[in-house]
């Protein structure tokens, strides 16, 4: 996979652990083109009006993989052996992302505020395979960095969170992409960057959180989990 950061190295091989463990059942796996060993922001981007004023620093470069894209759907395979844990991810090169439309979250409802914060966000990670109805994206915003990452749950504004379904993380791209690496796209593993309690949230979304910190520390020994279980405690 040529000369890849320590980022995209992880990423890799997060998807080949999963891949080849026996304890998860893969239900869909997809590993797009290569890029080559070019990095850097693009110099179509300074052609571009829209973001010649946009700061894409050097450790989101570092951090975006070289690939089309790379995704993982998969859950817990021996149910009685091991709690049930389910994930996805996909994420993109980042430049790729960038210029892709906004999310297609805007509704008849939406006020101008909702369309213009919509309208500044592109998806950096998704789950499509599994309708879960769950993303993360980066804001575009001219003069900020790090840029803002936002988590999507449709099913946010219907727990005791409310306020929608946006929640922002305390975590940047690069952060966000390492921490996606140990938790293999666990569903809902994200809040664990958030300004929020675990207990206000879905019990679906607390007991894969809970389950992904009681099986994956042993499944994947070569991993540091501590920092996310004192996340889980420090939210409940």
């Amino acid at each position: 996979m040529g000369n890849n950061t320590s980022i995209e190295s992880a990423l890799y091989s997060a998807f080949d652990e999963v891949v080849e463990s026996k304890v998860f059942e893969v239900d869909f796996q997809d590993i797009g083109s290569f890029s080559g060993g070019e990095s850097g922001r693009p110099g179509m981007f300074d052609d571009l009006d829209e973001w010649r004023n946009v700061i894409i620093d050097d450790r989101m470069d570092a951090a975006t993989p070289k690939v089309s894209e790379l995704g993982l759907q998969w859950r817990t395979r021996y149910r009685r052996k091991h709690p049930e844990v389910l994930g996805e991810f996909r994420v993109r090169n980042l430049y790729r992302a960038l210029l892709r439309p906004p999310p297609e979250l805007v509704w008849s409802g939406s006020t101008e505020a909702e369309k213009d914060f919509v309208e500044q966000l592109r998806v950096i990670d998704d789950t499509p395979r599994s309708g879960a109805g769950l993303l993360t994206a980066i804001r575009i915003q001219e003069g900020v960095s790090p840029l803002e990452v936002w988590y999507f749950d449709k099913d946010l504004s219907r727990t005791t969170v409310g306020g929608g379904d946006f929640i922002r993380l305390n975590i940047d791209y690069s952060g966000y992409m390492k921490s996606l690496a140990l938790t293999k796209g666990s569903f809902g593993w994200q809040y664990l960057f958030a300004d929020i309690s675990i207990n206000n949230l879905s019990r679906d979304v607390v007991q894969n959180i809970d389950a992904m910190l009681r099986v994956f520390p042993n499944e994947f020994p070569g991993y540091e989990y501590r920092d996310l279980q004192s996340r889980l405690e420090a939210r409940t």
